[in-house]
């Protein structure tokens, strides 16, 4: 468990789906990623996959946590990184009910943060040209956007740190 004092990110467990189901109830969530509101049971598939922790080849570590605000589920914040790399390619998302409260941004830098301690130097986000509020969190992170776009959104990078 990660905690900050106002967030605590818990390991994704397929038991969160229940919870989870409700959070990422409202289509708006998907406007920019594309998608649609998940059902319960493919909830819990994608969850069990995710637990996993990576494809059985190895040639990923996936990291997923639940953002929790006062043991409340609220969001969720995910890490992928590639064998052999100290790069991660991250991305975050809070229900739309705990959003405009900063609450992405802390989580986000929490997980920065839990990367940077386990040797992740740098980070990336794709994230939709029009998506604002992604963007405001990239560049709080001190992420940078390119010109690499990829599946129609911009690649951000930066550096994992302990102070983000």
């Amino acid at each position: 468990m990660v905690n900050d004092g106002r967030l605590e990110l818990t390991p994704l467990r397929v038991e969160d789906a229940v919870d989870m189901v409700d959070v990422l109830f409202s289509p708006a969530l998907y406007e920019y990623t594309g998608g649609e509101p998940p059902a319960l049971d493919a909830l819990r598939r994608q969850y069990a996959a995710q637990a996993e922790g990576g494809p059985a080849d190895g040639s990923e570590q996936w990291l997923n946590w639940i953002v929790r605000q006062q043991g409340e589920p609220i969001g969720y914040v995910q890490a992928t990184l590639s064998d052999g790399s100290d790069d991660a390619e991250i991305a975050w998302v809070i229900g739309l009910p705990w959003q405009g409260r900063g609450l992405a941004k802390a989580a986000a830098a929490l997980l920065v943060r839990e990367l940077a301690s386990r040797g992740v130097q740098g980070i990336r986000a794709h994230i939709h040209p029009r998506h604002e509020a992604s963007k405001r969190i990239a560049a709080s992170l001190g992420m940078h956007s390119t010109d690499t776009i990829v599946d129609g959104e911009i690649r951000w990078e930066g550096t994992a740190s302990a102070e983000a």
